[in-house]
């Protein structure tokens, strides 16, 4: 069941509280290599499995983008909006924890950290996190901002 936001209170009175956290995620070798393909990023070591093993690698990795790339997707999986618009304004703060490889098992946690009234509308900070297979686990972390405007 997805939680709807509606207003610019609906939005306040869930500072600093999870809004999500979302069902596991596997991140198989299709996606990455999908991924590195559409930006032209064709390293080695997200394509060719048996030389990641020589190397150390327990699997082929993805770029640190990709997680990245994964929140909005995720987030609309979790989250309706009512009557509003939104745009996307900004991040910060983004860091690589540790590589994904192929087949790992991923969750995102997002928590809205503050809202700002705007002469027009109200601008949102979410906080985001990446997390393997416990919350001991973390991959990558930052922050999106996105302003609201009622429609």
């Amino acid at each position: 069941m997805k939680t709807i936001l509606q207003t610019q209170r609906d939005f306040e009175s869930r500072v600093g509280k999870t809004l999500f956290e979302s069902q596991p995620v596997i991140i198989d070798s299709d996606r990455i290599q999908a991924y590195c393909k559409s930006l032209d990023q064709l390293d080695w070591f997200h394509f060719d499995e048996d030389q990641c093993h020589e190397a150390g690698l327990t699997n082929i990795i993805a770029p640190g983008s990709l997680t990245f790339a994964l929140v909005h997707s995720t987030f609309f999986q979790h989250i309706e909006l009512i009557d509003l618009k939104a745009l996307f304004v900004g991040s910060d703060r983004f860091r690589v924890v540790r590589p994904v490889t192929a087949n790992d098992l991923v969750t995102l946690r997002m928590v809205i950290a503050t809202v700002e009234s705007r002469q027009e509308g109200f601008r949102v900070a979410y906080k985001f996190e990446w997390q393997g297979a416990n919350e001991a686990d973390p991959i990558s972390n930052g922050m999106f901002l996105v302003r609201y405007w009622p429609s």
